[in-house]
């Protein structure tokens, strides 16, 4: 599709927050995963999450790794307004990294294997009619690594078009909704280990985990999941 200003009442901009989860370096965890949140309008959204911790007085950072039965009211109750709330897409992509070969595919460049699988998420997760502002979680990177710069030029060039507006690493610590990724993204590699025996089962994730599964309508994620407002990729080495 090509898109000019004479267009402008059929392009939409929306607002992308970014974050992952695992190492690709870690050789003990199996499981690496990049998940994002698409929204057109993001007010909608943070402000309810606003509200929820101004009620409950809980200013602690929403993280997967940190649920505690503390949490549990709160985070359940924030779960259900992302998925209540019209207009947020949540996209995801899972690698396994025993069926790797980062030789082969990265030359075994961590910081090259991250950016692949970003562009391979967000080429998978962009419509035609978008041009989307991206807002990533800092993550420290050696300075000849150019990630935001890298990542903008070669979706543009790829897709032909103006797809990526730009990329900023922010601080997740003060923004909601990329905590909101944090959660999601924590919850389906949770299920993947899960059904793979990799963990024992922590009471407060298999609740938080349970509720993410019973809103999609999926009994886990193994194969992915293709729904129009969520969805997991499973790495493959062909997918583009």
């Amino acid at each position: 599709m090509s898109l000019s200003l004479k267009n402008y009442r059929e392009i939409r901009t929306p607002f992308v927050f970014f974050d992952e989860t695992g190492s690709i370096n870690d050789k003990v965890n199996r499981f690496f995963c990049l998940g994002m949140i698409k929204c057109l309008q993001p007010f909608y959204l943070d402000s309810k999450i606003r509200e929820i911790r101004q009620k409950n007085q809980f200013y602690d950072e929403i993280k997967w790794n940190t649920l505690s039965k503390a949490k549990l009211k709160v985070i359940k109750e924030i779960v259900g307004v992302v998925f209540d709330t019209p207009g947020i897409y949540f996209s995801s992509i899972v690698i396994n990294k025993d069926d790797i070969d980062f030789e082969k595919e990265f030359e075994n460049n961590p910081y090259k294997a991250y950016q692949g699988f970003t562009e391979i998420l967000l080429k998978q997760s962009i419509e035609d009619n978008e041009v989307l502002t991206i807002l990533a979680d800092y993550v420290t990177t050696p300075k000849d690594i150019k990630f935001e710069v890298d990542v903008k030029h070669n979706i543009n060039k790829t897709l032909d078009r103006l797809a990526i507006g730009g990329i900023h690493r922010v601080d997740s610590k003060g923004v909601n909704i990329i905590q909101i990724v944090d959660l999601l993204i924590g919850s389906v590699v949770y299920c993947y280990k899960r059904d793979l025996k990799l963990v024992s089962g922590d009471k407060n994730k298999v609740k938080i985990l349970k509720l993410v599964l019973e809103k999609v309508q999926r009994e886990n994620f193994t194969g992915g999941v293709s729904a129009k407002k969520f969805k997991v990729i499973e790495y493959k080495s062909d997918i583009k």
